[in-house]
């Protein structure tokens, strides 16, 4: 039997532990030119109170960047909005030679008068670095190298330490902080692979005559604990919210959120403190907040300058993605067996502070490019937990290839740029990677099999043995590190089942048992902690949970299935 992925779609599962981890026009300086009757609209520009070094980016409106020249008196947007539209000015990069750190006034921000703007006016002062060096360190248990964590300096400024290890290694804040002012460190979310928890010493101070290099970060090893889980409902224009016993991996219903039309999709970035969702039908991603304490979603502004609660993207947009820095959000578009399939990939900057979300040059290229292209119908996107390279499963249907798109990611701009592509099986649905970043694993939904790879240090795919049989239409792959071992987890649409199999230390995989799922099965995932894996049956409008014994065997938990929405 062969299920159509044009008739399944995503219900993606996410889970999170207990202390969630969980450019371009430019323009330089110069004088207010006044409006023009043959031009529509007007601009929006300031003064500096001192004179900028170089390296200042402003941004207008999320999209709209200017590299400011060192030494001007003022500047100007050649970008022209609308009387009555929002506009906002943001420094997007602060000066670094000298360093600088610049504020905006409050009329950088407001509603378009009938007139030029002149006074979004820039103070730049002298700043300094903050920084220091980061170590795992023993504390019961030995110490470990592993994916770093995300932190903050002062709220706003985030840092991505890709990677940890028993030996020091030295980081720095890419924000200055302004001579006299307090800075303040703190972990956004926790180191994994395994899960480390980091103590910041000192914390906090005063920003004075030179830079900061003496903050020391130890983490040490503790257990992740699962918190919440979210499960798309196709047919109802919902994605539901649910709460995990820690111990027994129950879920708790909390409720449901409205979204796009046919939502596909759902992902929380690595804070666990804002959700996304890629609605199929209406083009869109749907953004929340996430309660701390109960899970429950609440939409909020997703495009961060105008009032509503979605956001624009390619068309179908199947599969949404968070970088392992919190710093980005990707979107493929693509619709199996359909004329409307984007056959690409949208990109956002994430508001850290606020979760909005601002497209992004795709492609790093001359030009602002707002996706960047795929292979035939692509189905879902991942990205390694070093953050450095994306992969897209392409389900490429009729006489168009099967194959997995691969992709370098910039982690200072988030553009993507594609460096080639491999044959898996027939029919490629989904992609996983394994939480060392050294195998992925692709479902062949046309060829009932199972694609394992190993992963270079430079991205490179290269097969780890070859396909290995699953069951019928195998729809969604996931990966679970248990601490006791590696195991491989597939979603079997067609047959109702999930198959495990466990990973070698070359990445091949050696088939164990399958489970009963409910009907139809389109989405597998493993909580944090690997103890717990989740299946969401698209047919039975339910969600499998299983705990992970032995070898990677499952067993059903006290009440699985629980309810969903419809789809």
């Amino acid at each position: 039997m062969r299920i159509s992925p044009t008739k399944l779609l995503h219900g993606l599962l996410y889970t999170a532990p207990v202390i969630l981890l969980t450019l371009v026009a430019c323009g330089g300086g110069g004088s207010t030119p006044p409006a023009s009757p043959f031009l529509e609209g007007y601009t929006v520009g300031g003064s500096f109170t001192y004179p900028p070094g170089s390296g200042l980016v402003l941004r207008l409106n999320g999209g709209n960047d200017m590299v400011v020249t060192s030494g001007v008196a003022n500047y100007v947007f050649t970008t022209r909005i609308i009387n009555g539209s929002s506009y906002m000015v943001t420094v997007l990069t602060h000066p670094s030679a000298p360093v600088q750190v610049c504020t905006l006034a409050s009329a950088a921000s407001g509603i378009m008068p009938s007139a030029n703007v002149t006074t979004a006016n820039v103070t730049c002062v002298p700043a300094y670095t903050i920084g220091g060096t980061i170590v795992s360190v023993a504390s019961g248990v030995p110490a470990a190298s592993g994916i770093g964590p995300i932190l903050l300096n002062n709220n706003g400024d985030s840092l991505f330490i890709d990677y940890i290890t028993p030996t020091p290694a030295s980081f720095v804040f890419s924000v200055p902080v302004a001579s006299g002012v307090t800075y303040a460190v703190t972990q956004l979310a926790r180191a994994r692979s395994p899960t480390q928890t980091c103590t910041i010493s000192p914390a906090s101070g005063v920003a004075s005559a030179s830079s900061v290099n003496e903050v020391t970060i130890q983490c040490r090893v503790v257990t992740a604990v699962p918190k919440f889980a979210y499960v798309t409902n196709s047919a109802s224009n919902t994605v539901s919210a649910y709460t995990i016993d820690a111990a027994s991996g129950v879920l708790t219903y909390q409720g449901t959120a409205r979204t796009g039309s046919k939502p596909s999709s759902v992902t929380v970035e690595p804070g666990g403190r804002f959700a996304y969702v890629a609605n199929l039908d209406s083009h869109t991603i749907s953004a929340y907040s996430i309660d701390a304490s109960s899970g429950v979603l609440t939409a909020i502004d997703a495009n961060g300058i105008v009032a509503g609660t979605n956001i624009a993207t390619g068309t179908g947009p199947i599969s949404v993605t968070v970088h392992p820095s919190g710093k980005f959000a990707y979107v493929v578009n693509g619709v199996a067996g359909s004329a409307l399939s984007g056959n690409s990939i949208s990109a956002y900057s994430i508001n850290v502070t606020t979760g909005a979300l601002s497209a992004i040059d795709a492609d790093g290229a001359p030009g602002t490019q707002a996706t960047i292209a795929t292979g035939s119908e692509p189905e879902a996107i991942a990205i390694d937990p070093t953050g450095q390279f994306a992969y897209v499963a392409n389900y490429g249907s009729g006489t168009a290839s099967h194959t997995v798109s691969a992709y370098t990611l910039d982690q200072t701009t988030g553009a993507l740029t594609n460096v080639g592509s491999y044959t898996p099986g027939t029919g490629p649905t989904s992609i996983a990677i394994d939480p060392t970043g050294k195998f992925a694993y692709v479902a062949n939904s046309t060829s009932d099999d199972v694609s394992a790879y190993t992963i270079s240090a430079s991205g490179v795919l290269t097969p780890a043995s070859g396909a290995i049989a699953a069951e019928t239409a195998p729809r969604s792959v996931a990966v679970a590190d248990t601490g006791r071992g590696m195991y491989t987890y597939v979603a079997n649409a067609g047959s109702g089942t999930v198959s495990a199999y466990t990973i070698g230390a070359s990445g091949a995989l050696t088939a164990g048992a399958s489970a009963v799922a409910g009907a139809t099965p389109v989405s597998v995932n493993v909580d944090p902690s690997g103890q717990f894996v989740y299946v969401a049956n698209f047919g039975s409008n339910s969600v499998s949970v299983y705990s992970i014994g032995t070898g990677g065997a499952l067993t059903a938990v006290t009440d699985s299935p629980f309810a969903s929405g419809n789809g």
